[in-house]
């Protein structure tokens, strides 16, 4: 009885490591980004169409910097289209150290204003707490971290770029 366990388990690791190891068997994922061999191609392919930007030069940058993820991409080319701010500089302040929030400050795009339309901020309250509200009113400051730019970014980026597109699930 154990050496048929044994014989099982053995044609089994078998059966995993030269049959199905093979790749042939890559599968096409679609749902709007393509996973394959290649990696995430039609990202690319939907940034630099966006962005105007040759999908070339978005995988020579992601190959070049490799720290930076596939998710800050749409930050540096928005950076890079409303400042005319080559790519290189954003990403050298970024491996510098800057949040997203700073570099967008330094080259004078303010996140309130691009990204209102995707916030939300909640009026005054209610009850005995509106007497203090309306003496004590002050300007609402709205401080981001690199997670919100990040998600704000690409949901801009995924609305605009398929605001008269259909998308196939």
């Amino acid at each position: 009885m154990k050496h048929f366990k044994f014989l099982i388990f053995t044609l089994t690791l078998l059966y995993l490591a030269f049959l199905n190891f093979n790749p042939s068997y890559a599968k096409n994922v679609s749902i709007g980004i393509s996973f394959n061999d290649k990696g995430i191609s039609d990202f690319y392919f939907y940034l630099g169409n966006y962005y105007h930007v040759p999908v070339e030069k978005i995988v020579i940058i992601k190959k070049r910097y490799p720290f930076i993820l596939d998710e800050e991409l749409p930050i540096i080319f928005l950076i890079h289209k409303n400042c005319k701010v080559k790519p290189e500089v954003i990403i050298k302040m970024r491996k510098r150290g800057f949040s997203w929030y700073s570099i967008m400050l330094h080259f004078g795009l303010y996140p309130e204003k691009i990204y209102k339309e995707y916030i939300i901020v909640n009026g005054p309250p209610y009850g005995k707490a509106w007497g203090y509200y309306k003496h004590h009113r002050k300007n609402k400051i709205i401080l981001f971290t690199d997670k919100d730019i990040i998600e704000l970014t690409n949901r801009k980026f995924l609305k605009n770029y398929f605001k008269h597109r259909k998308i196939k699930f």
